[in-house]
């Protein structure tokens, strides 16, 4: 190794270990708007959804949800900006129930009928059959 190189090398072990971390430099974020969302169903009764879109204030507004082929459904509308994220829980899931959490809101209705009465039935006993 010749004697600059060492020499560079000790110049470069002595900088990293006496000028201390570099000094961070915060970069401002300027935000980007943006939207976007999509529908589905498999045919069957089941719908699911979401969309979202984000301003150049960067305040972000969506929703996403879905619906089964009993009627059991669940919404949410949310906004998330400068005060936090906040939302709207829209629902008829069986044990749900209308509170307000933290700064999320739940609207719940009953369940659909058909939820109540699957529910209800009785539990069916599974034997194992020997050959």
């Amino acid at each position: 190794m010749s004697l600059l190189a060492i020499i560079l090398l000790l110049f470069s072990i002595f900088n990293a270990i006496y000028s201390g971390p570099a000094p961070v430099v915060p970069v401002a974020q300027i935000p980007q708007p943006y939207g976007f969302g999509y529908e589905f169903g498999d045919g069957l009764g089941m719908t699911q959804h979401r969309s979202e879109t984000a301003d150049t204030a960067g305040i972000v507004r969506g929703r996403y949800g879905f619906r089964d082929p009993q009627g059991l459904y669940r919404n949410v509308e949310y906004i998330a900006d400068s005060n936090g994220y906040r939302a709207v829980i829209r629902s008829n899931e069986p044990g749900a129930a209308s509170q307000n959490t933290a700064d999320a809101v739940f609207i719940v209705q009953p369940p659909p009928p058909a939820v109540v009465a699957q529910a209800l039935r009785r539990p069916v006993t599974v034997v194992a059959v020997k050959k």
